[in-house]
């Protein structure tokens, strides 16, 4: 594999130091952090096209992983994370939009189709990138739509093309951060929204597991974002930060294995009390996922 080295910070050029070495199986990984807006990262990082090759063969997974439509279905039911999510932020982008031109909607590296399928369900034209296979064949059932077998580096359209583009779950994979949000910058109409949702670093459950968080996971994971970088990076690239949202959810069913040690009583006591414990988490933007709404900034003439 090629490594690049960063000497400063990629978002802000500021000073960088070492924050963590973490040990993935026979490798290890150099986390630095930035001495100013705090972005952590991995330095030397993968090439992009190794990058790429790593995200799509690690999603494919083995046979026995891929699940039928019929089982993604299921676990939605018995935990409806990504239907829910969903329809916040279809919810909360439908005022945010341009209400004249275009209702096109872009969903970067769409998995099994939920947020594709509500975009659609509200009126958007939806053009989706996924680079698992099995996760195209369950996105096309799922939401109706042909997802294109490619990362966001390869895709090309015409400018100014999206009125919103949604990045959930993408951006601490990527190799460069700035590609990215500049090229999404491209993409969209003058006032076009753009949606990034990631693990949040300043969250209480990194603060206390320090590199042993099972968001700090490289090579999957590269980047390591909160808030306020995130934000300095959409500034950066001339977005204007709108919303700012914290999102916490824990399947009952990680409590169960977790805390089995506790007995029924123990573990009825913590399902009672964590949905509070979680909403304080987020008020105090202390939660585990960020969800940042940003507009295009609407070029002077």
């Amino acid at each position: 594999m090629e490594y690049k080295t960063y000497d400063s910070c990629p978002i802000c050029s500021s000073l960088i130091c070492l924050w963590k070495v973490k040990h993935t199986g026979d490798e290890k990984f150099r986390i630095d952090r930035c001495q100013q807006c705090g972005y952590a990262f991995v330095n030397p990082r993968p090439s992009m096209a190794d990058s790429i090759d790593h995200y799509s063969l690690s999603k494919h997974g083995s046979p026995k992983d891929n699940k039928s439509i019929q089982m993604v279905l299921e676990e939605e039911q018995r935990y409806p994370n990504s239907i829910i999510d969903a329809k916040r932020i279809i919810r909360t982008i439908e005022p945010m939009r341009p209400q004249s031109g275009p209702k096109t909607f872009l969903d970067i590296g769409c998995g099994y189709g939920f947020f594709s399928r509500e975009a659609k369900r509200a009126g958007y034209d939806v053009t989706a990138l996924e680079l698992s296979s099995h996760e195209r064949q369950v996105a096309a059932e799922l939401a109706g739509i042909e997802p294109k077998a490619m990362s966001f580096e390869h895709f090309s359209s015409k400018p100014k093309y999206f009125s919103v583009i949604l990045m959930s779950q993408i951006l601490e994979h990527v190799n460069d951060v700035n590609l990215f949000i500049s090229k999404a910058n491209d993409l969209l109409i003058d006032g076009g929204v753009l949606i990034v949702a990631l693990p949040n670093f300043q969250s209480i459950f990194r603060k206390i597991l320090q590199e042993n968080d099972p968001y700090i996971c490289p090579p999957n994971h590269l980047n390591f974002f909160d808030c306020r970088n995130l934000t300095t990076l959409l500034k950066k690239h001339h977005f204007t930060v709108e919303i700012k949202q914290h999102v916490s959810r824990i399947p009952a069913q990680s409590f169960e294995k977790r805390l089995s040690s506790l007995g029924k009583p123990g573990i009825s006591a913590i399902h009672r009390t964590s949905p509070i414990l979680l909403r304080l988490f987020d008020i105090l933007h202390r939660g585990m996922m960020v969800n940042i709404y940003a507009k295009k900034q609407i070029a002077q003439h």
